[in-house]
């Protein structure tokens, strides 16, 4: 849990713009290293940096982003020629597509874990959404069926290049959760 937290502050860091200086502050390293770290992140993942390019460009011109289903969020402010270190509003661009995408996934899934339960006539309850998670309660019985089929029903919601990948824990109440496999 700790690699996957500082992992994804490093990950977002970079893509949102942040300095080889708030990078070194964040690893506790040089800035040196921190700069070399974002020059090979970005050689190792192209492709991302393509996608902010793209992203920021496409929002000067037309200013305004949209999510994966077509929301719209109108920006101000991106630059001619951004640099790797973003403005708010080149921040707020590249942030909106992402996260505004994965709250676009997230209310599919809800909508498509609703019709299958309904469906089923199971017992389990969709309680809350907490960002891109969802919580259930169930009857212990119903639990290995409801697994499979939140899997399902939540990888399938749309169809992307890459594998919407949705890991499962299970457990009396939050404090004793275990991923199932």
């Amino acid at each position: 849990p700790e690699m996957r937290r500082v992992a994804k502050a490093v990950n977002f860091g970079i893509i949102y713009g942040q300095s080889p200086y708030g990078l070194a502050r964040q690893l506790n390293i040089s800035e040196d290293e921190a700069a070399r770290f974002i020059e090979q992140y970005f050689a190792r993942y192209p492709k991302v940096e393509q996608f902010i390019v793209d992203t920021l460009r496409e929002c000067r011109r037309r200013g305004y982003v949209s999510t994966l289903l077509g929301r719209r969020r109108a920006i101000r402010g991106v630059r001619d020629n951004p640099s790797r270190q973003r403005n708010l509003a080149e921040r707020t661009a590249v942030n909106t597509v992402i996260q505004g995408s994965a709250a676009d996934l997230i209310k599919l899934a809800m909508l498509q874990v609703h019709r299958g339960l309904q469906q089923s006539g199971s017992q389990a309850r969709l309680l809350l959404q907490i960002h891109d998670e969802l919580v259930f309660e169930a009857p212990q019985e119903e639990v290995p069926w409801l697994v499979q089929q939140v899997r399902r029903w939540m990888s399938q919601v749309w169809e992307l290049r890459v594998p919407l990948r949705v890991d499962v824990s299970v457990g009396e109440d939050w404090a004793h959760m275990e991923e199932v496999h």
